[in-house]
């Protein structure tokens, strides 16, 4: 994707979402404006303030971290530490359930977006101009989690068969900027009992079967593990094929040209030897047999070989998708999840702060509070995002930054209140770490 021009989303994906696409950076450097300030003392206490703010979101973010490893050693593929005891089959589905809810929360404080199974089918009934065409049997997986964040529209060019292939045209594609996934298939005792249930066979038939599907999985992975994958850029109606269970088919123009060709190329084998076919039967039934054999026969030969060529640019395609587009995975993924969190998280809490200070809101202004942080985005920076104000209060109030009163009305430390008492909080952090 990366000689796309991004443009502007189409009206069926324009949707506000909470992600917020500027750096923390950029945004703690548009909170301290000189203009939104008294003097430049208190800017550069403003400053200290949002320092603070931020270390002590990555003292959380590294605690966070440290337990969903945990959480995540039973399953983890690239695990190399020998696991002093085995789980049982209970222990290992709560240890999973867990694993799948504290994604879930993190994936979604990250500000990704859940892809609930609806949404899901309804990806799956389309296709982009030139996706790969594949087949994935989804009842394989009992984890299946997909998140995405941030949405854009490409252009690209391809050339037109109504133009003869000489011109090319313009069309668009819709993509996720992000997309978070975690994958775990079922052990071979669930599905064979499914695969009974629902093709009404013994267990015999159903073994068969699950062998031929599985054919499809790459060798080494495990039923015990759960596989955990961030992409870029991925085209919205072709979300199959970053499944490990694909099946590549060919796009019907495909099919199309191929049989076309054979059409064609038979026709003119047989307007060619004409003469010849016609002289073969003056001579043998035999003669005229093996001329057709070899003719037919080698124009079957190049179709299936043009078949193979196809299905191969096909899985280079799709190669090189994944190749480019792969940002981490497994232990890397939740590292890079939690990273995202915490940005998400420490943006959302400077500028809901920040607009406190001006004064306490009461319970039935924090919508308007709501509207003024997203008035502030779109002055500073252009974009519309739908601010998730609820999280950022509760983890200020937690963290000791914002008074609640029992009616819900609110109120932020001053900057001299709010600077000394992160300082003393992270005092006691390192007393209680030494």
């Amino acid at each position: 994707m990366n000689d796309a021009t991004p443009r502007t989303l189409a009206p069926a994906i324009a949707e506000r979402h909470t992600f917020i696409p500027i750096s923390r950076p950029d945004v703690i450097e548009a909170l301290l404006s000189p203009e939104l300030w008294a003097d430049e003392r208190q800017r550069a206490l403003a400053r200290s303030v949002f320092h603070k703010m931020g270390c002590l979101r990555q003292h959380q973010s590294s605690v966070a971290l440290n337990e969903l490893s945990e959480v995540y050693d039973p399953f983890n593929p690239d695990d190399d530490t020998i696991n002093q005891r085995e789980l049982s089959a209970e222990e290992s589905a709560a240890k999973r359930y867990e694993l799948v809810e504290t994604i879930r929360k993190h994936a979604l404080s990250a500000n990704y977006e859940e892809l609930t199974e609806l949404g899901f089918r309804e990806i799956l009934d389309k296709s982009t101009p030139e996706g790969v065409h594949v087949e994935v049997d989804f009842g394989e997986f009992d984890v299946k989690l997909l998140f995405y964040r941030g949405e854009a529209e490409y252009l690209r060019e391809r050339r037109d068969i109504t133009r003869l292939y000489l011109m090319k045209s313009k069309y668009a594609i819709a993509t996720y900027n992000r997309l978070f996934m975690a994958l775990k298939f079922k052990p071979e005792e669930v599905r064979i009992k499914e695969i009974m249930e629902q093709d009404e066979v013994d267990e015999v038939a159903a073994k068969r079967k699950l062998k031929r599907l599985r054919k499809l999985i790459p060798k080494g992975a495990s039923t015990e593990r759960v596989y955990l994958k961030i992409f870029k850029n991925i085209p919205r109606y072709d979300l199959e094929m970053l499944f490990p269970n694909i099946q590549v088919k060919m796009k019907y123009s495909d099919k199309l040209q191929l049989g076309g060709s054979a059409v064609v190329g038979t026709a003119s084998w047989v307007l060619g030897t004409a003469t010849k076919l016609l002289v073969a039967v003056a001579l043998s039934p035999l003669v005229l047999g093996a001329a057709l054999a070899t003719g037919v026969g080698g124009i079957v030969y190049a179709q299936i070989r043009n078949i193979f060529i196809t299905r191969d640019r096909y899985r280079m395609q799709l190669a090189q998708s994944l190749y480019f587009q792969n940002l981490a995975n497994n232990q890397g993924a939740l590292a890079l999840i939690v990273d995202e969190a915490e940005e998400e998280d420490v943006k959302e809490e400077v500028l809901l702060y920040r607009h406190l200070l001006d004064a306490p809101i009461r319970a039935e202004g924090l919508e308007e509070l709501d509207r003024r942080v997203e008035a502030f985005l779109n002055a500073k920076f252009g974009i519309s995002v739908d601010f998730d104000i609820h999280d950022a209060v509760e983890r200020l109030v937690e963290n000791g930054l914002v008074a609640r009163t029992p009616a819900g009305d609110l109120t932020a430390l001053s900057l001299f209140e709010a600077d000394r008492y992160l300082r003393d909080r992270w005092c006691r952090l390192v007393d209680e770490m030494a």
